[in-house]
């Protein structure tokens, strides 16, 4: 049995006829997928497996356990954990995750949506500090405007730390905040992120 939602969240996202969940692209051949279990009529199932994959860091394992929440869909609905799973994985760059975040942002309260972007980034922030470079772009995104929690000097400071490792694609960014910032800003979020930068990273110093 496959489920077809043809409301909701996913009829909003114009994916009326989609399967709900998609499948994890990143599970390996010979692991449990999501898509087996909704297959197999086992909701329960997929929405358990989404959950592992979430845990295990997979972005689109993600998306999908933000979607079982947020329907209810082998799972007790959870607003509270939709919401924190589609903001976790929209700033880590899912595109999908990004416009669910946006649909679901309208009809909860704002510090519901505040307090999930604080969960996400303290995740990020561990996960940066534990030596995961992309996890440092996707806090410096959390600070941009499209997720309606801008701030260019926290911005600024990320991208800063993200590019000194190495990760380029952050550098239109960094750069098109420092014309907002104030010199005398610019220079304590330059030391601190030197400092942020021999404490985590002092391995590549």
């Amino acid at each position: 049995m496959k489920l077809k939602l043809t409301i909701g969240l996913i009829g909003l996202l114009g994916l009326a006829n989609a399967t709900l969940p998609a499948a994890a692209e990143a599970e390996q051949p010979d692991q449990p997928k999501v898509s087996d279990s909704i297959t197999k009529g086992d909701l329960p199932g997929a929405a358990r497996r989404a959950r592992e994959l979430s845990d295990a860091n997979d972005i689109e394992g993600q998306y999908n356990l933000a979607l079982f929440y947020w329907h209810g869909v082998g799972i007790p609905q959870n607003f509270d954990e939709a919401i924190r799973w589609s903001t976790l994985a929209g700033v880590r760059g899912h595109a999908k995750a990004a416009s669910a975040r946006r649909v679901m942002t309208k009809t909860l309260e704002p510090v519901i949506v505040q307090k999930a972007m604080e969960w996400s980034r303290l995740r990020l922030i561990k996960m940066a500090e534990a030596g995961d470079d992309a996890a440092l772009v996707s806090v410096a995104r959390s600070y941009s405007a499209d997720f309606g929690f801008a701030n260019d000097l926290e911005a600024y400071y990320w991208a800063s730390l993200a590019f000194s490792a190495g990760k380029a694609e952050v550098r239109r960014q960094r750069d098109g905040l420092v014309s907002k910032i104030k010199q005398a800003d610019l220079l304590k979020t330059q030391q601190k992120a030197n400092e942020w930068f021999a404490k985590f990273r002092k391995d590549r110093l």
